[in-house]
């Protein structure tokens, strides 16, 4: 996926080269979506289709044509759980392609459901209509799963109801009688990061590694840094980034600790915040250096505050970097932070540079080279 929009619908640019070897080619999928052209999506799919088949239900539902993904389901004489799940997952990705998940189950009666499968479906009525709608999934035939319990867990959190959240995580490790694993510890942990104090944040991960026998991951360490950042701790979240990076250069694959797109989001943030600009710029470079850069908006506001701290070449180096990183990608509002960073389109921009006489950091240096 060339470019993409996380869940809260904010821009990145983090996996524009990392998904080439995805072998649908969904950027030009979506392109010839928006223009309207479903016979050529018709012709380049097609080949595709014997080799790729989940991969193509699953693009062709992330560029909002579920009836196209859908009508290829309709065609396998045996299809699985994971067939369904490609067509549905993608779908929770946008409110308004989330309230087709329940239709487009029922439009598939003879394809079968497993533990994924519900807990879509729990996700998509959590997103349209509420927790509340969502619960009774938790008492029927089968028995729930994990997977069911944290959707609606997560959702009772983000609509702000902790008491409702706890309920169910008590009955599902007292009365079910089931084993949160690190996704549901981590639901927790995101939702303490936002509304809690360092402590509570530390406890839970505490319990997840010592009580629960779970390694914390970057989601687990996401909120600890988030939260130190609600508190204005930046000297000891850097030491957790720090501890982050060293962990991501020896981990094993089981378990993944290190920096991702909203590590270094959150780091830039909170030294944006604190008007430290040098380290900021640190955190960008080093993000940028592994393909893993933060959304638009904080770049935004790194550029931004460069400009205004009276780094205006700093803050064109940011841009420039995003442009040679992302040349294919580099377009739409993130074309706007040329404008932010005070570069006129064409032309070289060497006379604000030579006003400014600005030196670059050594580290920052070594980081984009």
């Amino acid at each position: 996926m060339a470019a993409f929009f996380c869940a809260s619908g904010r821009r990145l640019l983090s996996t524009a080269a990392e998904v080439s070897e995805f072998p649908v080619p969904i950027a030009r999928i979506r392109s010839l979506a928006r223009a309207g052209r479903l016979a050529d999506i018709d012709a380049t799919v097609a080949p595709l289709i014997p080799a790729h088949l989940k991969e193509v239900i699953s693009a062709l539902s992330v560029v909002g044509l579920s009836d196209r993904a859908s009508s290829i389901l309709s065609t396998i004489p045996s299809p699985t759980a994971e067939h369904l799940n490609s067509l549905l997952g993608p779908l929770l990705r946008r409110r308004r392609h989330a309230e087709r998940v329940p239709g487009l189950l029922d439009a598939h009666p003879s394809a079968p459901r497993n533990a994924v499968t519900w807990s879509i479906l729990a996700k998509s009525l959590c997103i349209t209509k509420g927790a509340d709608e969502a619960v009774y999934l938790l008492h029927g035939e089968e028995p729930p799963s994990l997977h069911l319990y944290t959707a609606i867990i997560d959702s009772y959190y983000k609509q702000k109801k902790p008491h409702r959240a706890e309920e169910l995580w008590r009955d599902m490790v007292n009365e079910r009688g089931i084993a949160p694993d690190a996704a549901a510890y981590n639901v927790r942990i995101t939702y303490k990061s936002t509304t809690g104090t360092v402590e509570e944040v530390k406890e839970l991960i505490r319990a997840m590694r010592e009580e629960a026998g779970l390694r914390p991951d970057i989601v687990s360490y996401n909120g600890l840094l988030r939260v130190l950042g609600r508190h204005k701790m930046v000297d000891e979240a850097l030491e957790v980034y720090k501890t982050l990076q060293e962990k991501g250069a020896e981990e094993s694959t089981e378990v993944k600790s290190a920096p991702e797109c909203a590590t270094y989001s959150c780091m830039v943030i909170m030294l944006c915040n604190a008007d430290r600009w040098s380290e900021a710029e640190d955190v960008f470079y080093e993000g940028l250096k592994h393909r893993k850069v933060a959304d638009l908006s904080t770049v935004r506001k790194l550029v931004v505050g460069l400009n205004k701290a009276g780094k205006g070449r700093a803050a064109r180096r940011v841009v420039d970097g995003l442009r040679k990183k992302f040349p294919d990608q580099f377009n739409g509002p993130w074309k706007e932070l040329e404008k932010d960073a005070g570069i006129i389109p064409g032309a070289s921009n060497k006379e604000k540079e030579a006003e400014e006489g600005e030196q670059q950091p050594a580290k920052t240096a070594a980081v984009v080279a």
